[in-house]
């Protein structure tokens, strides 16, 4: 009998890490905490993550895509374009956080409207370079090897975020209006 993946049983069919990936992981973790704790100010905190994240991310997307030989040397000239092209909404996310943190808690209206203006802007940014790029790598691999990419890709994005998400606080709330 087949089962659905999508629902719950007790034995689901999920994508595993390996345990070296998970040890790597781990290790990367403990790095960042060190090298957080030596980094002189929060550009150079930042700069130390997102390096550490760069050459994990990597690591992971190399592990997951099993690729093979033939598909490896199509796929990693995409792949580093891809992350060029990330890495530059990336830095326009870094720009916005520090403006931001510049303004916390006290957010203007006029620069709250601003900074969702750009947050929207890089958002849609994110998405059509990510849609560009699963179209390029869908003339180089089979369509199950792009999903898969895509699959990991959104991953390592969550986890990022979630952590972003963590740090950064909330505008605080407006007195006037409760």
């Amino acid at each position: 009998m087949k089962t659905n993946p999508l629902v719950l049983n007790p034995e689901p069919r999920t994508l595993r890490p390996r345990s070296s990936t998970v040890t790597l992981l781990l290790a990367a973790l403990l790095t960042f905490c060190v090298q957080l704790a030596s980094a002189q100010n929060v550009v150079d905190q930042i700069e130390v993550v997102r390096g550490a994240l760069k050459a994990d991310r990597k690591v992971v997307i190399a592990e997951g895509m099993q690729l093979t030989e033939q598909e490896s040397t199509a796929f990693w000239p995409i792949y580093r374009e891809y992350r060029a092209a990330m890495d530059k909404v990336g830095d326009g996310r870094v720009e916005l956080v520090l403006e931001y943190a510049d303004l916390y808690p006290n957010v203007p209206e006029d620069r709250a409207k601003q900074l969702l203006k750009k947050y929207a802007a890089l958002e849609e940014k994110a998405v059509s370079v990510r849609n560009k790029y699963l179209r390029k790598l869908g003339k180089v691999l089979p369509t199950s090897k792009v999903l898969r990419f895509a699959q990991l890709e959104n991953r390592l994005d969550l986890a990022v975020r979630v952590q972003i998400a963590a740090a950064v606080p909330l505008v605080p709330s407006d007195k006037k209006s409760q």
